[in-house]
């Protein structure tokens, strides 16, 4: 096996769709940045690699926003309406994809929208309620209804069978914010 192959063998194996050009340069173990963006090149002229959008590229097809998502503000988890929608917590459908970050920012690429809403540092970094599947993160069923409740309050849930209100109540206590722990008590 010749070494281009082997690369692009190495992306396949890592199990992710989306990756950075940071991640490239140590996947493929490149330090050297005109080597790895001449490399970079190659693969997108044999079409190999697709680019999404500044330094992300796609190995292969199956890649999904959720994967752009997490590469486009790698300090973010899918949050509110996406993950309130994925969790089944409310029906209606929302193409925009929404996630937590530490700054807020919006992105456009093709038809496909990106929301980012800023929380405090000491929310964020808070490790409860997360679901990592290897290639993004996201907020668990308990962590999307505290995160939803606080960018927008009295906000109306579809479905709540299922839902931890001991583990919601903990949650709550993290935002340090009075109104969301009210807020939560009366929704269990």
């Amino acid at each position: 096996m010749d070494d281009n192959s082997s690369k692009i063998e190495k992306l396949a194996l890592s199990g992710k769709k989306v990756f950075t050009i940071g991640d490239l340069a140590v996947i493929w173990q490149i330090p050297q940045r005109r080597r790895l963006i001449e490399l970079i090149k190659y693969y997108l002229r044999e079409k190999r690699l697709i680019p999404i959008y500044k330094g992300i590229y796609a190995y292969g097809e199956d890649y999904t926003p959720l994967d752009i998502a997490q590469k486009l503000s790698p300090l973010s988890y899918i949050s509110l309406y996406t993950a309130s929608q994925i969790h089944g917590l409310t029906f209606q459908y929302y193409k925009t994809i929404y996630a937590i970050a530490l700054k807020s920012k919006k992105y456009g690429i093709g038809e496909q929208e990106y929301i980012y809403h800023r929380v405090k540092e000491q929310v964020f970094y808070s490790q409860l309620g997360f679901v990592n599947n290897g290639r993004y993160i996201m907020a668990d069923r308990e962590r999307t209804i505290t995160d939803c409740l606080y960018f927008f309050p009295r906000f109306a849930f579809d479905n709540l069978r299922g839902v931890d209100k001991e583990k919601l109540i903990t949650l709550s206590k993290i935002y340090n914010n009075k109104r969301l722990e009210k807020e939560v008590i009366t929704l269990c």
